[in-house]
C-alpha cells in the first residue's frame, strides 16, 4: 500500500532584520548611563556620555574629573564658611572684652569709671579679656569641628564608601574613650559653664572647698588660687561643687564690738555711727565705701557683757582693709568717751598662799584685824573655804581652832 506524501504545511516567513543602524531601547540607554555614572549620574558624566557613548570615557571622566572637582568644591566650600564664621567669633569677642563698641575717650572713660565702681579697673578689663578669649576659642574649636566633619563625610560619600561601618566604629571609639578619660571631660565641661556663667574669673576671691584664695589664673581643665599665706593652689573645675564668690560685685565688712555689761546702748550704737560715717566721709575711704554704714543693734549678750554688730558696704575685696581701720577708730573714739571694751567669757581666779602659816600651832583671836579681813574676803570670793585653821562655819584666817 502506497502512502500519500505529506505535502508541507503554510507557516509564516520571518521578517528579515533590517540592515541599517541599530536603535537601542530607552531602557537599554538607561542602564548603559547607570554602568557607565553609576546610579546618580551628574551633570559632566551625562553630558560626556551623550556626546562619545562610551561607557569607557564617562566613566573616565566621572572618575578623573567630576570627583576631584566636587572634593575640591567641598573643601573650598569648608575653609570659606569656617573663616567667615571665625571671623565673626573673633570680632565678637573682641567687643565684648572691650566692653562695647565705642572706642572713643570719653566712652573709654566712661566705661572705666563703671567697672571702677566694682572693683579695680585693670582686673576686672583683664578679667573681661580672658574670659572673652576662652569662650571665643570654645567656639572657634566647635566651629572647625562641625565644619570640617561634615565635609569628611560628605568627601567619604563621593569616594563611593560605605559610611555605616565608619559611623558605627567611631561610635564605639567614642565611647572607650568616654568611659577612659571621663574625668577630663568632666573637667571641661565645667570649665565651659563656668565661664559661660561668669561664676568666677581673675582678681576673685572664692571659697571652693579645700582652699580659699585670690583667683590667678582660669582655664577649662583648672583654676588657679592663691591663699593668703601665699601658696598656690591648682584645682581641676570637674572637683568644683561649690563656690563661695568673696568679691563679685560688692563686698560687707561685719564688725561685732564687744561691751561691757554696764555700758548704755544708745551711748555706744551713737559713738559707733559717728565713727563709721566719720570713716565715709575721710577722702582716702570715700570711694571704698558704697553705701551709709549701717549698726545693726546688739547681736549677743553674755553675763559679761554684750556685743553691738555694725556692716559697711564696700568695694569688692576690700572689706579687710577698711574693717582693720575702722576697729583702730573705734577703739581710739571708745577710749576717749570713756568706754570699756568688754569680753565674752571673763573669769576671775583668787589665789591665796598658806605658806606662813604652822599647822601645828592653832590660830589665836590675836591676829591681825586687816589680814583677817583680807582673808575673809578671799574666802567668800573662793567660795567660803577657810584660810587659816577650820574655823566654824567656813571663817578664815581669825577663827579659833
Amino acid at each position: 500500500m502506497i502512502l500519500p506524501t505529506p505535502t508541507p504545511s503554510s507557516s509564516p516567513t520571518p521578517t528579515p532584520l533590517p540592515t541599517g543602524d541599530f536603535v537601542p531601547s530607552l531602557s537599554a540607554l538607561s542602564q548603559q548611563l547607570k554602568d557607565a555614572c553609576g546610579t546618580s549620574p551628574d551633570t559632566l558624566c551625562r553630558s560626556v556620555y551623550d556626546v562619545t557613548h562610551s561607557e569607557y570615557i564617562a566613566s573616565g571622566a566621572q572618575l578623573f574629573l567630576a570627583t576631584p572637582a566636587k572634593i575640591i568644591f567641598v573643601l573650598v566650600l569648608a575653609f570659606v564658611i569656617r573663616t567667615v564664621v571665625n571671623r565673626f567669633i573673633t570680632r565678637a569677642t573682641r567687643r565684648a572684652a572691650n566692653g562695647g563698641a565705642g572706642a572713643g575717650i570719653a566712652n573709654g572713660r566712661a566705661r572705666t569709671a563703671v567697672l571702677g565702681a566694682f572693683g579695680d579697673p585693670a582686673v576686672l578689663l583683664e578679667r573681661r579679656r580672658q574670659r572673652s578669649e576662652t569662650v571665643g576659642s570654645i567656639a572657634r574649636s566647635i566651629t572647625s569641628i562641625v565644619v570640617f566633619g561634615i565635609a569628611f563625610v560628605t568627601v567619604l560619600g563621593e569616594l563611593g564608601i560605605n559610611l555605616a561601618p565608619i559611623v558605627a566604629s567611631a561610635g564605639v571609639i567614642g565611647l572607650a574613650v568616654g568611659f577612659g578619660a571621663q574625668n577630663l571631660v568632666k573637667d571641661f565641661l565645667s570649665g565651659i559653664f563656668m565661664l559661660l556663667e561668669d561664676q568666677y574669673g581673675v582678681g576673685d576671691v572664692i571659697d571652693v572647698g579645700p582652699a580659699t584664695g585670690t583667683v590667678e589664673s582660669v582655664s577649662l581643665r583648672t583654676t588657679r588660687l592663691r591663699d593668703v599665706e601665699g601658696s598656690v593652689w591648682y584645682v581641676r573645675n570637674g572637683e568644683i561643687t561649690r563656690v563661695a564668690n568673696k568679691s563679685q560685685t560688692w563686698s560687707r565688712a561685719v564688725l561685732d564690738i564687744p561691751l561691757s555689761y554696764d555700758t548704755d546702748v544708745s551711748r555706744a550704737r551713737d559713738v559707733l555711727k559717728r565713727t563709721a560715717d566719720e570713716l565715709w566721709a575721710d577722702p582716702r575711704w570715700a570711694a571704698v565705701v558704697i553705701e551709709e554704714p549701717e549698726v545693726w543693734g546688739v547681736e549677743e549678750m553674755s553675763a559679761d557683757g554684750y556685743s553691738i554688730r555694725m556692716v559697711v558696704k564696700t568695694l569688692p575685696t576690700r572689706q579687710s582693709d577698711l574693717a582693720r581701720e575702722l576697729r583702730e577708730r573705734i577703739r581710739a573714739a571708745l577710749l576717749a568717751e570713756g568706754i570699756e571694751l568688754g569680753t565674752e567669757n571673763r573669769q576671775e581666779i583668787t589665789v591665796h598662799s598658806d605658806e606662813g602659816d604652822d599647822p601645828d600651832e592653832p590660830s589665836t583671836d590675836d591676829g591681825d584685824d586687816e589680814d583677817g579681813d583680807e582673808f575673809g574676803g578671799a574666802a567668800s570670793g573662793a567660795g567660803g573655804s577657810g584660810g587659816g585653821g577650820s574655823g566654824s562655819g567656813g571663817a578664815g584666817g581669825g577663827g579659833t581652832p
